[in-house]
């Protein structure tokens, strides 16, 4: 699955930028996205004209410069998967293969249920200089199979354990929250 490189970059850092502006909608989707999930209270939603089918959101909502001052960041991505399992491992192997990224350990993963349909999910944790994360991807069938590959949604969430951080629950608050979205 190559489009889950594009998971690429939950790099965490410890600074803020306080001149950024407030919470944007408050659900993250966009064009050609099946699935959208809750912007909590605290996270901002990110545009991104370099990959704008990777809707992204940050915490805190102070941050404006994505990766580089956010202690948390959630995305969502639709793409073409042979299973919602192999979409979920595939997205994880992405982020835990970056460079900087070490002692990625998967803690579980499973079947899952998600916005009422069969899905695959893949919590685990990782380091990196600056930071201990905790991280799940989550992938659910979003239709029909054809020629060997299911339109697939993923969404990816990964909180840092820095002082400015979100709980760590905010993972299982944003995975509850998803829904499908109608085309």
């Amino acid at each position: 699955m190559g489009s889950a490189v594009l998971f690429a970059g939950p790099a965490i850092a410890a600074r803020s930028d306080p001149s950024a502006g407030s919470v944007g909608d408050p659900r993250l989707s966009g064009p050609g996205i099946d699935i959208s999930v809750t912007i909590p209270t605290g996270w901002r939603q990110l545009p991104d004209q370099s990959h704008p089918q990777l809707p992204q959101m940050v915490y805190p909502d102070t941050c404006s410069a994505g990766v580089q001052c956010a202690s948390a960041l959630a995305s969502v991505l639709s793409t073409s998967a042979t299973s919602a399992q192999t979409a979920a491992e595939a997205a994880e192997q992405a982020v835990t293969g970056q460079p900087g990224i070490q002692g990625a350990t998967i803690t579980s993963q499973g079947p899952t249920q998600v916005a009422g349909r069969n899905g695959y999910y893949v919590r685990f944790i990782y380091s990196q200089s600056n930071a201990k994360l905790q991280a799940e991807t989550v992938a659910v069938e979003t239709g029909p199979a054809f020629s060997g590959v299911i339109p697939t949604s993923l969404v990816f969430v990964t909180v840092s354990d820095l002082a400015a951080a979100p709980p760590a629950s905010v993972i299982d608050q944003i995975v509850g929250s998803a829904q499908l979205t109608a085309r």
